[in-house]
């Protein structure tokens, strides 16, 4: 089983609770990912940064960053709200506008645990192989080997307080295909972690004043893209949530595999899926581009099942 690469590391294996829970952060943290996909990998940043209310409930924001070319952060996504409590981290997803369990840190070895997987559209169960208590990022922090799925070679694991070898959101997505996730480097303050072997260098985030960098409607909410119905077997419908501007984006629709299949150049509030576009049963992802820069500003995941 793969563990975790270390260059200088002293680490105590211990089979019981850790010495002290080690909580999540709530605000300025950062992590770098490796995304695989059918044109090759990706590397995506992810932070906290900022508060924000949901249902009447407080959450940290989840905002993917844009860089530039000097890799100084240039944009951000809002994603959705990120609340810990005790050992369980919970998500607010704005695609789905639900809240659903990330994490759990007080797993135990033999325990499982399913967990909504919103790609797939469905839950996964994993099963922990083992739990140690480990010195990582400048403190003991449990982490949580899980048994090999299908298919996956280098089992996941589960870091008190950071999250998943698979990253921040992509927890219980084993590597398949064209599909697959890595965290390579964390950080929020002097806790610091770096699972490659090489420098792994993470964007600034100045005091989190970049989260107002991302895309608002008039209404003051962040641009969201949603696709109903979906599940579908009949004609497909986009809403986008701002009725002005929209003559700046794009909508562009996409298979699994990245391939690009159509391009709305004309968008509104309501768009329906052009009759000479037969997409057979699969997963699609629908985005919301800007014309000038091709910045990403939202975008959803939609199925499209047979007859």
């Amino acid at each position: 089983m793969k563990k975790l690469l270390f260059i200088t590391l002293v680490f105590l294996v211990w089979t019981g609770r850790a010495l002290s829970q080690v909580s999540f952060p709530e605000n300025d943290a950062v992590w770098k990912e490796e995304h695989i996909t059918f044109a090759g990998p990706v590397l995506k940043h992810f932070a906290l940064c900022g508060d924000t209310v949901l249902n009447g409930t407080q959450y940290s924001r989840v905002i993917e960053l844009q860089l530039d070319s000097t890799g100084q952060v240039s944009g951000s996504t809002y994603l959705g709200g990120l609340r810990s409590t005790g050992s369980s981290v919970v998500f607010y997803s704005n695609e789905e506008l639900t809240a659903y369990l990330l994490y759990d840190f007080s797993l135990q070895a033999g325990q499982t645990i399913q967990l909504h997987v919103p790609f797939l559209l469905d839950t996964i169960t994993r099963t922990v192989d083992s739990v140690k208590s480990e010195l990582l990022a400048g403190a003991m922090r449990r982490v949580i080997y899980f048994k090999p799925g299908p298919g996956e070679f280098d089992p996941e694991f589960w870091i008190e307080g950071i999250g998943s070898s698979y990253g921040l959101l992509n927890r219980a997505t084993p590597p398949g295909g064209d599909i697959g996730f890595q965290l390579l480097c964390y950080q929020h303050g002097s806790d610091y972690l770096n699972l490659t072997l090489i420098e792994c260098f993470l964007p600034e985030l100045t005091g989190c004043g970049l989260a107002n960098s991302t895309e608002f409607t008039s209404k003051g909410n962040p641009l969201r893209i949603t696709v109903s119905p979906n599940p579908t077997a009949s004609r497909l419908q986009f809403f986008i949530n701002q009725p002005e501007s929209l003559s700046r984006y794009n909508l562009k629709i996409y298979a699994a595999n990245g391939k690009m299949l159509k391009v709305l150049e004309q968008v509104g509030p309501e768009n329906t899926l052009p009759a000479d576009v037969s997409l057979p049963p699969g997963f699609y992802i629908a985005v919301l581009d800007t014309k000038q820069s091709g910045r990403v500003m939202a975008h959803c995941t939609f199925v499209v099942q047979g007859d």
